[in-house]
């Protein structure tokens, strides 16, 4: 009887009482009526998926640490998109379709609900019945495993599956799901493999066995050090689809390389790194021996020493490769600054330029002799020129080097450049400096035109425009809206500057330097503190004008405090009421007392 009292208590009849709000399940009132969803057809619906679950059009060749889309979370992303399959029969077909196409597994959510799973878990661990309790990191390799179990026991959802992203440490510890799991993906593209795979661990064996028999459709590649017998399989057939292939530490020959290399018809993106061992014959054509080195869209040179200018030369002759050709890097190269332009005219389809060197010495006085960085197809430059920690002075090598490079925009060499990066945050200042005044005398610039003529006609018809050299510069300073990120050694963010070209002022003086007037927008909340946080682009930049100062240079003042001057002079027609908001500068002690007050001069900075 004692039993049934306590199975009768009031304490376990009693009402349990609402749910708490933020669990509650709003009221949806029924619709009635035709359903207008089912004349859309699939290629709405699936744009409209995508929206619910964006991961699930990530098709690059990157790992999952580096291709998350959008800022919620994946996993309760991928929970909606599995409930809109389950609301109809031609919405399963199609959302279908994007969860087993690019498939990405998690660790954890991204939002408040990873605090509730984990809390049940520690309750379930804790309880007296429980017999096993899962940790929050082996929750992605029961996934792993579950999503291995579907695609062998589904050969339907198998064959739509292109992509597979997986987490860092559920790829080096659960080697065995995912080589079940890869064994049955026939047109897997893309896969988030261990770092032992790349250099030929052992235990990545069975892996690579059951990657190079079911998954021949394999776009991208990486060999490091102590895979070289893996590289040498690639010219037994493996893989003929591969895109993007990454070499990097091998000690194998440059003939083995070549062959490798053209038994890949489909690439077009190449990554060498780390190899002292190649040279510029590695371009050198061979024929009837060698097949020649590919035609490649992207091409990366990182600690190559031995490459240089002449092989790049080299490998620009052939009309394909030059065609082809879109983006080029160069990272501590062979390939010095001052002999990019030697091949640079000849990329006629190069629009990225990434060059990253350590400067050891200064250009010199060779940079008046030096042609400019010439380029009608070059869309974004990474200019990334560092000073050696070795050099001790006042002036730093790095400095000649973006001196070179303010001259060659100032002479109009690269018309299409949108995008500069660059590692000297007074760049943007550099930029508004006046180029240097033309030659006085007539003949010296004929003599000069003519010698480079006499250069161009001996280098043939690739080479370029030889009438613009550094020493007399074109008075015209920029043409196009130039995008300049900068950063110091010791930032970790780049700073922006937009420098944008004005119309050509009616009201000159044949004596001065004329030339455009750009307007600057500098990250200031970031380089001189929160209080120049207002205004500009996003609320963080600082927009000043740039007008003329006299003297053939650029001066900046705020645009709040006063109007852009329609002549380089400052004035609106005449007078100085555009200027009557300014403050005028400090009075330099004695010095109207000694009479070297000089209000009616021209060269006054604030007339």
């Amino acid at each position: 009887m004692g039993l049934l009292k306590h199975f009768r208590s009031k304490s376990h009849l009693r009402d349990p009482g609402p749910k708490s709000p933020d669990r509650a399940i709003p009221y949806m009132p029924a619709r009635y009526g035709r359903d207008f969803t089912t004349r859309l057809p699939d290629t709405i619906l699936e744009s409209i998926f995508t929206y619910v679950c964006p991961h699930t059009s990530d098709e690059t060749y990157e790992p999952s640490e580096r291709s998350q889309i959008g800022d919620g979370c994946m996993l309760c992303d991928l929970r909606d998109l599995a409930h809109s399959a389950q609301v109809s029969r031609k919405w399963y077909r199609v959302a279908q379709k994007l969860l087993y196409t690019s498939v990405r597994i998690d660790a954890v959510h991204y939002c408040a609900l990873e605090e509730e799973l984990a809390e049940r878990r520690r309750k379930a661990a804790k309880h007296f019945r429980s017999k096993s309790s899962v940790e929050a990191g082996e929750v992605p390799n029961i996934r792993l495993s579950l999503l291995a179990r579907t695609v062998r026991e589904s050969a339907t959802l198998a064959s739509q599956v292109l992509f597979l992203k997986v987490p860092y440490m559920t790829r080096e510890t659960s080697k065995g799901d995912l080589a079940r799991a890869v064994s049955a993906l026939p047109n897997l593209r893309y896969v988030d493999l261990p770092e032992g795979f790349f250099a030929g661990d052992p235990s990545c064996y069975p892996l690579r066995q059951e990657l190079q028999s079911r998954c021949s459709d394999i776009r991208k590649m990486s060999y490091r050090a102590g895979s070289e017998e893996a590289l040498e399989l690639l010219a037994q057939r493996y893989w003929q689809n591969l895109e993007m292939l990454e070499i990097s530490s091998l000690a194998i020959e440059p003939v083995t390389l070549r062959i490798v290399l053209g038994c890949l018809p489909t690439l077009h993106d190449l990554t060498l790194s780390d190899l002292d061992w190649i040279d510029d014959t590695i371009f050198h054509s061979s024929p009837g021996q060698l097949p020649d080195f590919p035609p490649l869209q992207t091409l990366k040179l990182e600690n190559t020493p031995r490459i240089t200018a002449e092989g790049i030369r080299t490998y620009l002759e052939a009309p394909h490769c030059r065609e082809n050709l879109s983006a080029l890097t160069l990272s501590s190269t062979g390939v010095l600054v001052q002999d990019i332009h030697t091949f640079l005219w000849s990329a006629s389809s190069l629009a990225e330029l990434s060059i990253s060197a350590t400067a050891h010495k200064s250009l010199g006085l060779a940079t008046a002799d030096l042609q400019p960085l010439t380029s009608i197809s070059l869309h974004t430059l990474h200019y990334e020129i560092t000073s050696s920690e070795d050099v001790h002075g006042l002036q730093k090598p790095a400095e000649s080097y973006y001196a070179y490079l303010a001259a060659s925009l100032h002479s109009n060499s690269l018309p299409g450049l949108t995008t500069l990066y660059v590692r000297d945050p007074a760049f943007p200042e550099l930029l508004l400096l006046p180029p240097m005044p033309p030659l006085p005398s007539s003949h010296t610039g004929s003599s000069l035109n003519s010698k480079s003529a006499a250069n161009s006609s001996s280098r043939g018809p690739l080479a370029p425009p030889t009438s613009q050299h550094l020493g007399p510069p074109q008075q015209s300073s920029f043409s196009q809206t130039l995008e300049v990120f900068s950063k110091g050694l010791d930032e970790t963010e780049w700073l922006f500057t937009s420098v944008t070209p004005a119309p050509p002022s009616s009201n000159r003086r044949g004596s001065v330097i004329t030339g455009g007037r750009p307007l600057s927008a500098y990250s200031a909340s970031r380089g001189l503190g929160p209080q120049w946080a207002q205004g500009g682009f996003g609320g963080e930049a600082r927009k000043s004008v740039i007008v003329g100062n006299g003297f053939g240079g650029f001066l900046a003042v705020p645009s709040e405090e006063v109007t852009r001057p329609l002549s380089r002079e400052g004035r609106w027609g005449s007078g100085e009421s555009a200027w009557s908001g300014l403050k005028l500068p400090p009075v330099i002690g004695g010095a109207e007392a000694k009479g070297h007050a000089r209000k009616g001069s021209k060269h006054d900075l604030w007339r």
